[in-house]
């Protein structure tokens, strides 16, 4: 298995990644994001309900984002996802 980690994990990505959401010019940006969700929601499922508790219902990551910073409560493995959704948005866009 290959693992790419993107900048800096440690800073904040939600000013990014609501920036990146509120775009609507970009078709290839969008369609990125749909798809993103899609993976995210895929892989979601597959963790154990232990795991999947902690994330919030979504549909799309918009909709993650929101109700995940509402929530307050870390959770590493999904910050690592949000920062390379951003970054990859970011460079998208």
């Amino acid at each position: 298995m290959n693992v790419h980690v993107f900048g800096d994990q440690t800073a904040d990505q939600i000013p990014l990644l609501r920036k990146i959401f509120s775009r609507r010019d970009n078709s290839l940006l969008s369609t990125f994001l749909e798809r993103s969700g899609a993976a995210v929601r895929e892989e979601i499922q597959r963790l154990p309900k232990s795991q999947r508790d902690a994330i919030p219902d979504f549909l799309t990551l918009s909709q993650l984002v929101h109700a995940y910073v509402e929530k307050g409560v870390k959770v590493t493995q999904l910050e690592s996802v949000l920062v390379t959704i951003a970054q990859l948005g970011h460079f998208i866009g």
